[in-house]
């Protein structure tokens, strides 16, 4: 554990599964640092149970990291997209660090940086089809890449300091731009989960009949509507991914079709190496 240092303390709006998560990870690993949670009441009422945070509110101007950013060292905001927009209309410039954990970037960091808010953009490649306090865990970050974006706003050394603290979490920090971010996850977790979900709406009517393969491959589409909602609204690059993945699709079923199994043999091959080959 870490000698009490950055962050002494942390404000964190939303305390779900990330935040939470982010809390308890924070907890184990830097000693005495104080962690405020800014939720609903229930919502704050299980984050304390599990012992994440110590100390909620509901938001309200009395609350730290609220107004003027001068109280916490840190502000997470660990909310849906479409509500870090908001928090980031809202929020006042100060001397706390903000790092938001949003799915999407360039909408984000963008409306942070007209605020001039000393902002990074951050976007942890970790979660679970489960949501809520209850489905925390300290170490939902360990060996997961966690992306930073900074922006003209973004404080001097303030990244440094963030990556520190992500390593001490067990994440491996990425410095890219909210752009390059974009459509780099657009590829690699919002494809996906569309996938997903389309595959098991096809195939749900005989699902009791399948096998661990077919269950492997929709387990993304548990994840409920309302926490992909405001990622779907502003992934922009999503659209011109599924344009491609379709066309791949138009591609096999040609192969298919013409009975071309050196075509079909060749996708099995790249796709056999880039599983078994690739990075972890």
């Amino acid at each position: 554990m870490m000698d009490r240092g950055f962050p002494r303390t942390v404000t964190i709006y939303g305390t779900g599964l990330i935040g939470c998560s982010f809390a308890l990870a924070l907890k184990q690993a830097i000693s005495g640092v104080r962690v405020y949670g800014i939720d609903s009441a229930d919502i704050l009422s299980r984050a304390r149970a599990i012992g994440a945070i110590d100390r909620a509110g509901d938001g309200t101007s009395d609350a730290p990291g609220t107004g003027h950013l001068e109280e916490s060292d840190l502000v997470i905001l660990s909310a849906p997209v479409g509500e870090i927009l908001r928090l980031t209309e809202e929020l006042q410039p100060g001397s706390s660090i903000v790092l938001d954990m949003g799915s999407t970037k360039v909408d984000i960091c963008n409306r942070a940086e007209a605020r001039q808010l000393p902002f990074v953009g951050g976007h942890p490649m970790t979660g679970s089809e489960r949501s809520g306090p209850e489905a925390a865990a300290a170490d939902l970050f360990k060996g997961a890449r966690f992306f930073l974006c900074p922006i003209s706003s973004t404080p001097s050394g303030a990244v440094s300091q963030l990556e520190n603290v992500i390593r001490t979490i067990g994440a491996l920090p990425h410095v890219i731009s909210p752009e390059n971010h974009d459509r780099l996850v657009a590829e690699i977790s919002h494809l996906p989960q569309i996938l997903s979900t389309v595959l098991a709406d096809q195939t749900g009517e005989h699902r009791e009949f399948a096998g661990p393969g077919l269950k492997s491959v929709t387990r993304l589409a548990a994840s409920p509507f309302h926490v992909w909602r405001d990622i779907l609204m502003t992934s922009g690059s999503l659209p011109e991914e599924l344009k491609t993945y379709i066309q791949r699709l138009h591609e096999m079923l040609d192969a298919l079709e013409q009975k071309d199994m050196k075509r079909l043999e060749s996708v099995f091959e790249r796709a056999n190496k880039s599983v078994f080959d690739g990075p972890n």
